[in-house]
């Protein structure tokens, strides 16, 4: 192993553990100073503390001189067998090959939020119940990890949402749900009874003026009727999150070619809307008022919704910008 290898590889596994080059350096006995120095690939520790190493970080000897397979072949080993594992329901293979990855790119945000999410999904077809709960609580500490790193992620923030519904943390979901992306409305999917009536009704009132106000003045009568046919249903909160999601997808419409910030903005926006539409549903569910948009729509239908809004001809103008690129993976982490 390369010395510089080691050097990125220690001070990664040292963060994971929650470690301070101060404190690693007290439990093995050694100066601070000799820890900067390995991980600024000064010099190699000494062979006597290899194994203590390891064992504080958490890790075998052999895992902590291996060479890592590079994060691109992982990704690849993932992408070769995702769609066939996901298909049969195999999300224990899912979890071992992100455990795996993770062994070497300990720090990797997509294999972690991959690890979490192949939990919870292992959880949801378990029946035995105190497994289902031990692999909750491992999914939930761990989208809790990522939405420390990254607040206001809408996929970390409705996965952790999901969890906290199957352990029964109704308020706690819609706390959380407040402070991401389309927070409102996740907490209309939340609210019960008379309280998401009178939230739902509220949120109605908003988002009409603010649709009519966007697109009046470009004389579409489309939005004047999908306004009030939005209006007059008083539907579920899904329609609401439809509602939403189309007027996103008019706004980065309008802004494309004029303000690419703008529109970019109201993409992401839109894929927000998209992945809580994706949630857990009410029970009732109200038809779609956009033709463009199937009634009663599958994950997998939304999945493929949002992917052809990206690869409409009017957006073209933004597809070399390395924010178009992260929506697109955000897009991709819809239920498929």
């Amino acid at each position: 192993m390369e010395l510089e290898v080691f050097a990125a590889k220690l001070r990664t596994l040292r963060q994971r553990a929650g470690l301070s080059q101060e404190a690693l350096a007290a439990r093995l006995g050694v100066s601070a100073q000799s820890v900067s120095k390995w991980e600024n690939t000064a010099n190699w520790p000494e062979a006597a503390l290899i194994l203590p190493l390891a064992r504080l970080l958490g890790v075998s000897a052999d895992e902590l001189l291996t060479v890592p397979t590079s994060r691109e072949e992982w990704e690849k080993r993932w992408q070769e067998i995702v769609g066939e594992c996901r298909q049969r329901g195999d999300h224990a293979a899912l979890l071992a090959l992100a455990e795996a990855a993770l062994k070497d790119w300990p720090g990797d945000w997509d294999f972690r939020f991959r690890q979490a999410s192949a939990e919870y999904q292992l959880a949801a077809l378990t029946e035995d119940e105190p497994e289902r709960e031990k692999l909750l609580r491992l999914s939930e500490g761990h989208f809790s990890q990522l939405l420390r790193e990254s607040p206001g992620n809408a996929s970390a923030g409705a996965m952790l949402i999901q969890i906290l519904l199957a352990l029964g943390r109704r308020e706690e979901a819609k706390a959380l749900a407040r402070k991401l992306p389309y927070g409102e409305q996740l907490v209309l999917i939340l609210h019960q009874g008379q309280e998401r009536d009178d939230a739902l009704r509220r949120e109605i009132a908003k988002t009409a003026v603010e649709l009519l106000n966007l697109l009046q003045s470009e004389g579409s009568r489309e939005a004047c009727a999908i306004t009030a046919a939005i209006l007059a249903s008083a539907g579920e909160p899904k329609t609401l999150i439809w509602y939403r999601l189309n007027l996103q997808l008019q706004r980065s419409r309008l802004a494309c070619g004029v303000a690419a910030e703008a529109a970019l903005e109201a993409l992401e926006e839109m894929i927000a809307a998209a992945k809580a539409y994706a949630a857990p549903a009410p029970a009732s569910e109200a038809d779609s008022f956009f033709s463009e948009l199937p009634e009663a729509a599958a994950p997998s239908e939304v999945h493929r919704w949002v992917a052809d809004v990206l690869a409409e001809e009017c957006f073209a103008s933004l597809r070399e910008l390395p924010a178009f690129s992260a929506l697109e993976r955000e897009a991709a982490l819809l239920p498929a």
